[in-house]
């Protein structure tokens, strides 16, 4: 499995030094649109054998970029990559047993034309490719967007001319730190005049991650002044060294030409070692599409999706599979008796439930992530309590642990989870799950006296008496009854609660949970440093029993990370889970 690491800013001059001096005129390669997209698409990377591969999630998939080249100094000292080395195939193959491992069918996303054909002349019949034509780039020589030469492109020439004869007074100015605040507020009315002020807006946040990070991405911009009021900004950075990026353009369109000023000065002050401008896809709207188009691209750079073509063998298999896993069970937790594993993994393992490592077409690690509902004063909310997590002896000290984790609590997320809870096998452990986001703000209760020979009803009205618990239904409370008749003196002996651990799956239900229970608070929090679920991360105002999210800057928000805000939402509640089969 390949030991991935969460891409940040401080790895810039590690990404560039592949990216900088190749050939890939790719948009995603930009490393200020890896930074500032992070969020969505939880990317990492890893160097492979000379290779930056990066592994990030399109919507629940696991995908891949094509791994890039290290460029080397050729006979005459210049970085290239030579053509016979842009592509490994043994790389290749070690990203689609990383992508088995973490459960999912190898998905390669930006692939050109040319490296489909290489790879299919070294794995035949293997894998299909797609042209994505809603995530082609437009890209235009520099020379082409500053001139607007020619008969095709003299209604552009008109729009500039018709600006300029408008607003002969306009000023073109770089976009500088100090002018950010302007084009918060220009972008705000962008989004009022799109009717789409309300709410977050992912181009928002990229945006403001940009502007939060503009020296250390070393960003380049432009403005458009009329009157000293800001008409029009852009923003972006280089891909390689001839290929430069345009990341964000906003214009306020009461400003005939805006757009068209704006594009045209830019590209024109921008340095001349670029010979092209990549102004990225069209995400499939027809509007922008043909807006593109008008500026008749010089390159229209269609990228591949490449998935295999038999791939559901490795992931179909449920009956090896929960075979392996009992396997690794019996062999992480040897004290467990025959009994209880058989109880376990005919009663509670489902296949729906079980995350998995395989390596090497077997599993290596895995956990079950078992449904619940969570009780909070009243509501309830999904939640999941994660069982068994174990690692293969063989396997450990490789972050195969983290990489399960990260697995289960982003497959939770799409879910609409909102808690996990756990306990911790070792109280070691404690420091571990502790890095995985989970705090020490819940405990698991000794059994009710004489539960095994009660009802379930009886134990439902027991369990919903607490203001804060996690809720087993019927079916979990006769399983935990067959299990105390197993081992009636394992429960009898616990006589002290025992500390369990919670994590926040996804911080607007759980501040949604916490809104509605007390409507008279009103507050800005602010999320961050949540690796494992970079969605949550984000402003959130509750107001009025409300929670709305937002991603512009609100210097008033009360900043915390995942497990403060667990410790903030349910840490006072006194949360218990009780009957959780340890």
């Amino acid at each position: 499995m390949i030991r991935f690491k969460d891409v940040t800013i401080h790895d810039k001059e590690t990404i560039e030094s592949f990216t900088m001096w190749g050939s890939g005129q790719n948009c995603d390669l930009s490393f200020a649109n890896i930074i500032i997209w992070r969020f969505l698409y939880n990317t990492q990377y890893a160097i492979v054998d000379d290779y930056l591969v990066f592994r990030f999630y399109a919507g629940h998939h696991l995908a891949y970029m094509m791994p890039i080249a290290r460029p080397k100094p050729n006979g005459e000292g210049v970085l290239r990559v030579e053509p016979c080395e842009e592509c490994d195939i043994n790389v290749i193959k070690a990203i689609r047993e990383d992508s088995i491992a973490m459960g999912h069918p190898l998905l390669i996303l930006g692939v050109s034309n040319y490296m489909c054909d290489i790879i299919d002349s070294h794995m035949p019949d293997m894998f299909n490719a797609k042209p994505e034509r809603d995530y082609a780039d437009y890209i235009y020589t520099r020379e082409k967007l500053v001139r607007l030469s020619g008969k095709k492109l003299q209604g552009k020439r008109n729009h500039i001319n018709k600006f300029k004869s408008l607003y002969p007074q306009y000023v073109y100015r770089p976009l500088t730190p100090d002018l950010i605040p302007h084009c918060v507020e220009l972008e705000r009315k962008w989004r009022m005049a799109q009717g789409s002020l309300d709410g977050a807006t992912e181009e928002l946040r990229a945006m403001t991650c940009a502007f939060d990070n503009w020296d250390n991405l070393q960003l380049m911009g432009g403005t458009i002044w009329v009157d000293e009021t800001l008409v029009a900004f852009t923003f972006g950075a280089p891909i390689n060294h001839c290929t430069f990026d345009v990341c964000v353009e906003k214009a306020d369109t009461s400003y005939e030409g805006a757009y068209a000023i704006i594009n045209q000065e830019f590209a024109s002050h921008l340095p001349e070692d670029y010979f092209y401008i990549n102004r990225e896809e069209d995400m499939g709207d027809d509007g922008l599409r043909q807006a593109k188009l008008s500026y008749k691209p010089d390159i229209l750079l269609v990228k591949n999706s490449l998935t295999e073509k038999r791939p559901l063998a490795d992931f179909e298999d449920t009956t090896r599979i929960k075979g392996e896993t009992r396997q690794l069970w019996e062999t992480v937790f040897c004290e467990d008796s025959k009994e209880f594993v058989d109880l376990y993994f005919s009663r509670v393992y489902h296949d729906n439930i079980n995350i998995t490592c395989q390596i090497g077409g077997h599993v290596a690690a895995a956990l079950q992530a078992i449904p619940h509902s969570i009780l909070l004063k009243g509501q309830e909310a999904k939640a999941a309590y994660i069982s068994g997590v174990c690692t293969s002896p063989e396997h450990r000290r490789q972050n195969i642990g983290n990489s399960l984790m990260a697995q289960a609590h982003f497959h939770l997320y799409t879910l609409g989870t909102t808690f996990a809870t756990l306990i911790p096998a070792e109280p070691w452990l404690h420091d571990w799950y502790g890095k995985c986001g989970y705090t020490k703000d819940i405990k698991c209760l000794p059994a009710p006296k004489d539960f095994a020979t009660s009802s379930f009803e009886n134990y439902d009205r027991w369990q919903r008496s607490h203001e804060c618990i996690l809720l087993n239904d019927a079916d979990q409370f006769d399983i935990a009854c067959k299990d105390y008749g197993l081992d009636p003196d394992h429960y009898l002996s616990q006589q002290e609660p025992v500390q369990g651990m919670i994590r926040i799956i996804n911080a607007r239900k759980a501040l949604e949970l916490y809104a509605s229970a007390n409507t008279g608070m009103e507050m800005t929090v602010l999320v961050t440093g949540d690796r494992h679920i970079p969605a949550n991360n984000c402003y959130y105002t509750i107001a009025h029993g409300n929670v709305t999210t937002s991603h512009e800057p609100r210097p008033d928000a009360q900043v915390m990370t995942v497990q403060q805000l667990s410790t903030f939402i349910i840490g006072s509640q006194q949360p218990v889970m009780c009957l959780m089969l340890n």
